[in-house]
């Protein structure tokens, strides 16, 4: 589960007790406050997959993204 939601950009919680869920809770929340949200087009429409690097020109700095992408397919006809 840990290695999925990383693959994706996301997080993987396994809280034991209240508490644990609690400082999720927090976490997820400070999380979301400082979420942004980036988009592209893919220049290729070739079916393959392509890996994504994110880099961010400022120190201290952390950036959860999916690591690749699967391009659309060309259009038969």
């Amino acid at each position: 589960m840990r290695e999925m939601s990383e693959a994706t950009g996301g997080h993987a919680y396994f809280p034991n007790n209240l508490k644990d869920f609690s400082d999720v809770y927090k976490e997820i929340a400070q999380l979301v406050r400082h979420e942004y949200s980036l988009a592209f087009a893919p220049s290729s429409m070739d079916g393959q997959l392509h890996s994504i690097e994110v880099k961010v020109n400022r120190g201290g700095y952390h950036v959860d993204h999916r690591q690749a992408y699967l391009a659309p397919a060309p259009e038969t006809r």
